[in-house]
């Protein structure tokens, strides 16, 4: 008998604290594409995007072209671009907190897989701001992906891919 109790308490006590000791997913996890076009070429688009306020809303943080690397921001972001790009979770006391605005800041980072042909991987931090009254509110939000997408269809990855 003690034998049977001891075979359902410990599967039991398995499923009850594993999830204290499961990892996290992390909140910022980047999108890749392969792109048709040499590393070069990318990169010169990316940064003409960042750099042309016609294409987009954001600033360039730096870039360097020797590892293909770029980072840029985007401060006071609307609230119709947040819903569309992040989600926020909060605690139960700051759900009645007003967003106010958003911050993300896009790292873009190109590998040369071949001659004629480039990995793009596109991470994006979005931080928001909720306000009750004179209280402010930092919160890290998670990405929807459709901020990353747009970069890298700016970036040159085919349609529908």
């Amino acid at each position: 008998m003690k034998l049977r109790i001891a075979s359902i308490i410990t599967p039991l006590l398995f499923f009850i604290f594993t999830p204290a000791f499961a990892i996290e997913t992390p909140r910022i996890v980047p999108r890749m594409q392969e792109i048709q076009k040499p590393v070069d070429e990318v990169f010169a688009t990316v940064k003409k995007y960042f750099t042309d306020s016609s294409l987009s809303n954001f600033q360039l943080v730096s870039s360097d072209k020797r590892t293909h690397t770029l980072v840029a921001k985007q401060t006071a972001v609307d609230d119709l671009s947040w819903r569309n790009w992040a989600f926020c979770e909060t605690g139960p006391v700051q759900m009645i907190y007003k967003f106010q605005d958003g911050t993300v800041t896009v790292t873009v980072k190109l590998e040369k897989t071949t001659a004629h042909s480039t990995l793009a991987s596109v991470s994006a931090d979005f931080q928001g701001r909720y306000v009750l009254g004179g209280n402010q509110n930092q919160v890290a939000c998670t990405s929807k992906f459709v901020l990353e997408d747009s970069i890298l269809a700016a970036a040159g990855t085919a349609p529908g891919k």
